[in-house]
């Protein structure tokens, strides 16, 4: 089992949303789908989509057996701006004049709140761990990260390690997300819950499963990552700290 470790050097912060709601509120860290999706750049470079089975979906669907995870190193602080979106379709099925507010012009954009974290020249880490990657793989895909999350969301890449991944049980430290089914041992007054999705979420229209996640993070100001204790069944050594799966 391989892992990598990415410091990624964010310009000036990034910005996740749900796309299934019309409220634009984002995510304090990058869903684990949305790491992959970073990760998958390098290998489908000018590839939007590709087949997956009698659908199409993202190239970060073919990365199977990459699992990921993050921390915020350095501080950043959430905020909302008023964005330009489109709405059309969230109108559901109401009519104005007969004619579905879907296909009116008059409805098709809206100003709405739009959440990011504001890190200039903050410091993301990245990890991911795979069995289905070889090394030299691994590392290019690492250094190949250009983006995460929207094409604004520009990143740097200042370091990459790679290494066995040691796979450990136990109580551990860790300040990196993880599942909230894992039992938190110490430390729990600074976790905050969120939900994200598993792999599904690639395929154009097909139906996801959310998974909710424990981020162990201060989310007043300054929003940062902090270290808590769990009892892990399954995570692994990376480095000199420790990553947790279940």
């Amino acid at each position: 089992m391989l892992y990598s470790k990415v410091f990624l050097r964010l310009h000036w912060g990034f910005s996740i949303v749900n796309p299934t709601t019309k409220a634009k509120f984002a995510f304090y860290l990058p869903p684990p789908t949305t790491l992959v999706g970073a990760l998958s750049y390098y290998k489908f470079r000018g590839k939007d989509s590709v087949s997956i089975g009698k659908s199409f979906g993202s190239p970060a669907y073919k990365l199977d057996g990459v699992r990921a995870t993050a921390k915020l190193l350095s501080y950043g602080t959430y905020i909302e701006d008023i964005v330009r979106n489109v709405v059309n379709l969230f109108q559901g099925k109401k009519t104005d004049k007969g004619i579905p507010r879907r296909l009116n012009p008059k409805y098709r954009f809206n100003v709405i709140p739009t959440g990011k974290v504001y890190s200039p020249n903050g410091m993301l880490v990245a990890v991911y761990i795979t069995s289905t990657l070889t090394k030299e793989e691994l590392e290019k895909m690492s250094w190949g990260i250009t983006r995460i999350g929207c094409k604004e969301c520009l990143v740097s890449v200042e370091d990459v390690e790679i290494g066995e991944a040691q796979k450990v049980s136990g109580v551990v430290e860790t300040s990196y997300y993880f599942p909230a089914t894992v039992k938190i041992v110490e430390g729990e007054e600074f976790v905050t819950c969120t939900t994200f999705w598993d792999k599904e979420v690639y395929v154009w229209g097909k139906k996801v499963n959310p998974i909710t996640y424990a981020l162990p993070l201060l989310i007043t100001y300054p929003l940062t990552s902090v270290e808590v204790k769990v009892e892990a069944t399954e995570s692994y050594k990376v480095g000199d700290e420790y990553v947790v799966f279940a």
